[in-house]
């Protein structure tokens, strides 16, 4: 048996409350009870976090076996869970929460903690925010859809394409730091535009004043 130590004892904490926190929020938005319940509630997730955790502790003390064994288990029983439930209703919300719950018990588990209580509390958040995240989809347009695709092609596309340099005279011509530098300020000036469609022009123009957009 691996030894017991104090990160480890810490990993294993954090891998439960991040199942806790996850399950705690399917119990309390009604998806774990009734007739519409779906994989699980907070019992469930909270043992998935533990699962979890001593999963990653197995994983870095040599016991990669077990804890391939513990996660596959896991996984299945959460695809099974979602095989039964689908013949009602396909959402899939629960089942990959699930998922997200194993992934950040692992990372804590292996000492990640950082990263682990991240992707936990950011899970937690999306899944609390459903409403006004179904509404902010409902307020987009097709001209905001395309502003957002353009703006992601000049930053994932073209910045990465763009040589470094330097290049000319001095070697003062760099091309990817060049357009670094128009993403910044285009970047501000799409944020203030989504502001003004995401809350209105009154209140959008104030947070475009802000971030310097247009």
């Amino acid at each position: 048996m691996p030894p017991l130590t104090f990160s480890v004892v810490t990993g294993l904490a954090v891998a439960t409350l991040a199942g806790m926190a996850i399950g705690l929020e399917r119990q309390w938005s009604g998806h774990a009870d009734g007739a519409q319940a779906r994989f699980g509630g907070i019992r469930t997730f909270t043992l998935l976090g533990a699962l979890a955790g001593v999963s990653g502790w197995f994983a870095i003390s040599g016991l990669a076996g077990v804890a391939v064994t513990l996660l596959g288990g896991a996984i299945a029983l959460v695809v099974i869970g979602y095989a039964r439930a689908s013949r009602k209703n396909i959402d899939a919300t629960t089942e990959v929460a699930a998922l997200v719950t194993l992934a950040a018990g692992t990372l804590a588990g292996t000492d990640r903690l950082a990263l682990a209580s991240g992707l936990a509390a950011a899970t937690w958040l999306l899944l609390l925010e459903k409403t006004r995240l179904h509404t902010l989809v409902s307020r987009i347009d097709d001209e905001s859809l395309r502003a957002s695709a353009r703006f992601a092609a000049m930053a994932c596309i073209v910045l990465p394409l763009l040589p470094p340099g330097p290049y000319g005279p001095l070697n003062a011509v760099r091309p990817r730091e060049l357009w670094a530098f128009v993403l910044f300020f285009s970047g501000l000036s799409f944020a203030g535009w989504l502001a003004r469609r995401a809350i209105g022009p009154r209140s959008g123009l104030i947070v475009s004043a802000v971030l310097g957009g247009r």
